[in-house]
């Protein structure tokens, strides 16, 4: 009897224990993350792209995005790790990536613009020039860390390299960003549908007042002039695509976005909001 009340409890205790290790387990199950810099990050992995590790903090919701050259290696929950030093041991001091030479680190230049539409009322040409500008306005402004090419430099050296807006698709972000000389390219096109005229008119009416006298008595007399005006206006659909690269061929950032708004200059608002979205934008990290 006394045999197996001993038995009972040596068993309680086996399950007691193998419980608690469970849990341990159970609790430790998470991917860490070690950068370069030799700090560890303990969540989720929950994307890996050419570039970009996307994770997720214990308890948390939200995703950051992790640049690749930042990180030493993963050690997944399962147990697999994957090392990262191999594909980023020769990035050099001064920050530059593989295959980025020093004459091109920290520059990037915006690329002519792609501009469709179904109205053929507008200047294609010169809109996409005027979109062109208009971004590298926001870039240089939004941008502080990189070094912006002056879109009349870029322009100038696709010229003479060849490079056209209509050849453009035809080379890869990697061979454009090198011909350019940069680390960075900027790409977009902007989709502008003619919807149709939208006419408004305008009526006021006045009441015109004049006295009259009769007979020793005064009287009022008046009359009703009424004017208008009709004016028409052009609405647009306007849907705008932005993409960033680098001069590895990376693609740093791709978004599409419908523009509030139905004038043709709607787009301002929609690069104004994707580029500081991109990594290099003040509202990096935040939805």
């Amino acid at each position: 009897m006394k045999n197996s009340i001993k038995y009972v409890i040596v068993l309680m205790l086996l399950f007691g224990v193998m419980a608690a290790s469970h849990e341990v387990q159970a609790q430790e199950k998470v991917d860490v993350v070690t950068m370069r810099n030799g700090e560890v990050r303990e969540g989720k992995v929950t994307g890996i792209s050419e570039a970009i590790v996307k994770f997720r903090y214990t308890g948390e919701d939200f995703d950051y995005e992790l640049h690749k050259t930042d990180i030493s290696k993963i050690q997944f929950s399962s147990g697999r790790v994957q090392n990262f030093e191999q594909a980023t041991s020769d990035v050099p001091a001064d920050g530059t990536h593989a295959g980025s030479s020093a004459d091109r680190h920290n520059k990037i230049a915006v690329m002519p613009f792609a501009v469709i539409t179904n109205d053929p009322g507008l200047t294609v040409d010169q809109l996409r020039t005027f979109i062109q500008n208009q971004t590298a306005n926001t870039v240089r402004n939004e941008y502080g860390t990189l070094q912006l090419q002056d879109p009349m430099t870029t322009n100038a050296l696709m010229a003479k390299a060849g490079i056209t807006t209509d050849n453009m698709n035809t080379f890869t972000p990697s061979e454009l960003a090198i011909a350019l000389g940069v680390e960075y390219v900027v790409f977009g096109s902007v989709n502008l549908t003619n919807k149709g005229a939208l006419t408004t008119s305008t009526d006021v009416s006045t009441y015109k007042d004049k006295n009259e006298r009769s007979s020793g008595s005064s009287r009022n007399k008046g009359s009703v002039v009424s004017t208008g005006s009709t004016s028409t206006t052009i609405e647009y659909d306007t849907t705008v695509d932005l993409r960033l690269f680098n001069d590895r061929g990376d693609n740093l950032y791709s978004n599409s976005r419908h523009a509030f708004g139905s004038s043709t200059d709607a787009y301002e608002g929609s690069i104004s909001y994707m580029l500081k979205r991109t990594p290099f934008g003040s509202k990096y990290g935040k939805k």
